[in-house]
């Protein structure tokens, strides 16, 4: 399969959505509830049907999850330290550095395209993996670091973080799913149809809630801190996570391969929001923009060196 067997038509359908909205075909406020529908139901479909099916040493890999957070933690540690002792930078900007390149778009982005190159069933597994690391170590990291840089509470922060965490329908069907691995019970013929039929939407509708995203982003920044972002989170993350590979041994060459394509994604969809938080939500949101539209030539770089095109 050639790169732009493999990226055409993740792209078109990304502009499709791009088009859609700015032309006004569909109206923009569409993108938000798209977007819900696939966080909230098709999701959690394809991660339960993905785990509940593969036996429980393969449905949770000890060395993947430590390789993976070890590079994105490399990753934001040094970023930071460049943002803050080089640029110069306040502490709300640094914080808001360190998130930007160490979580990956592992659903919107990383899952359609490693479904096209490695197939639904083991791309699912990958982005269990990735979420786990992201939910639960980096994302609610890099909400205190910014509490902490004084955008917040501290003492609120880490309770709404619990409490995100707890109502998060990707993290229970994650720990449903582990659950049901490890006991060895099969889900019936017609639970696994429905979240079979449930699963299907999932990465079209993704891409084109990434497209009418990028759609509505501003187009404004200081160049200095998006280009850090953008070098960190594309070039710096998967070289990171791709040398963590080398130190926790164990894993498969599969899920190697997939901890540093998941890793040279851009940065999560809700960036800018989180970003809000630190009164950087401009700033943010025309890094996302920078940053997912200069995937579209790292990506395909990224898979030739893999050596999976």
């Amino acid at each position: 399969m050639t790169l732009i067997e493999i990226f055409l038509p993740v792209f078109a359908v990304i502009g499709l959505g791009f088009v859609a909205i700015r032309s006004r075909y569909l109206d923009p406020a569409t993108v938000q509830p798209l977007g819900t529908v696939v966080i909230r139901v098709a999701l959690p479909a394809l991660i339960l049907l993905a785990l509940t099916g593969a036996p429980a040493q393969v449905a949770f890999d000890t060395g993947f999850l430590l390789a993976y957070a070890a590079g994105s933690l490399a990753t934001m540690l040094i970023c930071m330290a460049v943002a803050h002792y080089v640029l110069a930078l306040s502490r709300s900007v640094t914080a808001i550095v360190g998130l930007a390149v160490s979580m990956a778009n592992s659903s919107f982005m990383g899952l359609p395209i490693a479904q096209t190159l490695m197939g639904a069933e083991q791309a699912t597994l990958i982005l269990a993996h990735c979420m786990i690391v992201e939910n639960v170590l980096i994302l609610p990291l890099a909400l205190v670091l910014i509490a902490l840089a004084g955008q917040g509470d501290v003492g609120q922060t880490r309770q709404k973080i619990v409490t995100d965490m707890l109502r998060n329908p990707l993290l229970i069907a994650l720990l449903v799913g582990v659950a049901v691995s490890f006991s060895g019970v099969a889900l019936p013929d017609v639970a696994r149809d429905t979240l079979a039929f449930l699963a299907r939407i999932s990465a079209p509708l993704a891409l084109l809630v990434i497209g009418g995203m990028l759609a509505s982003l501003p187009a404004q920044g200081r160049m200095s801190v998006v280009g850090l972002m953008v070098a960190g989170k594309l070039v710096l993350h998967p070289m990171a996570v791709w040398g963590a590979v080398g130190l926790f041994p164990g894993m498969g060459a599969t899920m190697a391969v997939g901890a540093v394509l998941f890793s040279a994604m851009p940065m999560i969809t809700i960036f800018p929001l989180l970003g809000a938080r630190a009164g950087q939500g401009q700033l943010s949101a025309y890094g996302l923009l920078v940053a997912t539209v200069c995937s579209f030539a790292t990506l395909p770089a990224v898979v030739y060196v893999l050596g999976l095109a």
